[in-house]
């Protein structure tokens, strides 16, 4: 028997490392800063990409965090976020335009 392959009708997930959080000084105001910027670029709830916490992508950079999504993933690119501030540039560069 063949497996089903479905499409979501949300918009794909963003992946963070969760380690990388923990050990960035500023893992904490990242974290809320994505959340609020994912929330702002959506205008429905559904279409908001879901911010998932990972284990590890490996790359463990000093003092940043790993952001990831699938069309970077696809890529081999990783987006690498150490100050609250360059969240916004992060987000444009992973994901399509709302």
């Amino acid at each position: 028997k063949q497996p089903v392959v479905v499409r979501s009708r949300h918009a794909g997930p963003l992946l963070i490392c969760k380690k990388c959080l923990g050990r960035c000084s500023a893992g904490g105001r990242i974290w809320d800063r994505v959340k609020r910027r994912l929330k702002r670029r959506s205008p429905e709830k559904k279409q908001m990409p879901r911010l998932v916490p990972v284990n590890c992508f490996g790359i463990c950079p000093r003092g940043s965090a790993v952001l990831a999504s699938a069309g970077s993933l696809r890529d081999n690119e990783y987006v690498l976020v150490s100050r609250p501030r360059q969240v916004e540039a992060a987000l444009e560069r992973l994901l399509p335009p709302a």
